[in-house]
């Protein structure tokens, strides 16, 4: 299968390949969880990208610990995952650096012809440190076949690469610009353009948020006020019935007539009309009941 053609029609399976020692696991679930769940700004879907239009998302991201569980042959599961992944990234640690298994993979894809689809992410180490003077050879965190460029045999030779890293250390990068910076690479995009998007499309789910609160706490004490409000009424209705009921066992029935009206001012009700009709009418209902019976 041909990188190249691949790479314009667009028909590889994986976005990448992530490429790690298992002594790495916890950074291989992060950024695996964290490229398949990164949601493209929207600004950016559909725009032109190395490979063609973006898509939404970086789906699937191959990883050989979650896709080879039930293969019987893993040296050729993996070569064939690797012919079919847009990109190689290579988590760096000095783990990685010593992983025979990971400079196996790097020289894999480096010979399909793609060694410009190589990325890297720091986590541990120091990149080159076992060339510079004065450092610890066991803290270099850059895989041999990451360092070096294809020969014409397809074995590494001493002309020198320069891989292009991520730094997810505190001191570098850090997680978050380390994560954009590779997803900018994979979009074949900018680094600053895909950064300034994220920021825009944060801000604007930053009102949406804003404004989805400000709606639900608008609701919650307009309910609450109604409650409020409606024990208000209750409360001020029951103390003009009490009034009115009060006023008609004494036959002051002017009184009771306007403590009846006050009272339904409040709340439109049978018994409180009844009061008003008991009052007007002297204190006999219709049925000749007085109003000690009400």
């Amino acid at each position: 299968m041909s990188g190249e053609s691949d790479a314009k029609g667009g028909s590889y399976k994986y976005k990448a390949f992530l490429s790690y020692s298992h002594r790495d696991k916890k950074w291989g679930d992060w950024l695996h969880k964290a490229l398949e769940s990164y949601r493209i700004p929207r600004r950016l879907v559909g725009t032109a990208g190395r490979d063609g239009p973006l898509p939404a998302k970086l789906f699937p991201v191959f990883r050989d610990r979650e896709e080879l569980s039930s293969s019987s042959d893993l040296n050729d599961q993996i070569k064939v995952a690797l012919a079919q992944s847009a990109y190689l990234i290579v988590i760096c640690s000095p783990n990685s650096a010593n992983s025979h298994w990971v400079n196996e993979e790097i020289l894999a894809f480096k010979r399909m012809g793609r060694e410009d689809r190589v990325l890297a992410l720091i986590v541990d180490g120091e990149p080159d440190a076992a060339d510079k003077v004065g450092m610890d050879a066991k803290n270099e965190c850059f895989p041999h076949g990451l360092k070096y460029k294809l020969g014409p045999e397809g074995d590494f030779r001493d002309l020198r690469a320069e891989p292009i890293a991520a730094d997810a250390r505190r001191e570098g990068d850090g997680k978050e610009n380390a994560k954009l910076k590779l997803i900018a690479g994979l979009l074949g995009i900018g680094y600053d353009m895909l950064k300034r998007r994220e920021a825009e499309a944060r801000h604007a789910r930053a009102q949406i948020w804003a404004a989805t609160i400000t709606a639900v706490m608008a609701l919650f004490f307009a309910v609450i006020a109604y409650f409020l409000i409606g024990q208000t009424r209750d409360a001020s209705a029951a103390q003009f019935v009490a009034e009115a009921k009060g006023d008609l066992a004494q036959r002051d029935y002017a009184r009771a007539e306007i403590a009846s009206a006050e009272a339904l001012t409040y709340r439109d009700r049978p018994d409180i009309r009844q009061l008003l009709f008991l009052a007007r009418l002297g204190g006999i209902s219709v049925t000749g009941r007085s109003v000690e019976g009400v």
